[in-house]
């Protein structure tokens, strides 16, 4: 797969499925603020998840949650930080990274 946006939304798809199966409510995809951006943005009782997702087609060059660097952290809680300001009040905020790793066989895609 060549495409990496395709490749972008295949995951956060996988993962907003993931997510939901464990009980959370997908509230925002792709949220945008002036500060950043939020993959995905999930509730599960009284916290709110921002969700960075992170999709790879191999471990080559490392962990897919080795790219959320400190830049990529601050961004993504100054996001967050505004979205509680604007819809949170009352709740708790909570961040977690997901690794998806999907790998490209002949006729299909497997996911490891």
């Amino acid at each position: 797969m060549k495409d990496r946006k395709l490749l972008g939304k295949l995951g956060e798809n996988l993962a907003a499925g993931i997510l939901y199966a464990e009980g959370f409510d997908v509230l925002e995809r792709n949220f945008t603020s002036y500060y950043g951006e939020a993959d995905l943005i999930c509730e599960k009782g009284d916290v709110i998840w921002f969700v960075e997702v992170k999709t790879r087609m191999s471990g080559k060059f490392g962990a897919p949650a080795e790219a959320v660097d400190g830049v990529k952290q601050r961004r993504i809680r100054k996001t967050a930080e505004y979205y509680m300001m604007k819809h949170g009040r009352g709740k708790y905020a909570a961040f977690k990274v997901m690794e998806i790793l999907v790998r490209e066989t002949d006729d299909d895609f497997g996911i490891g």
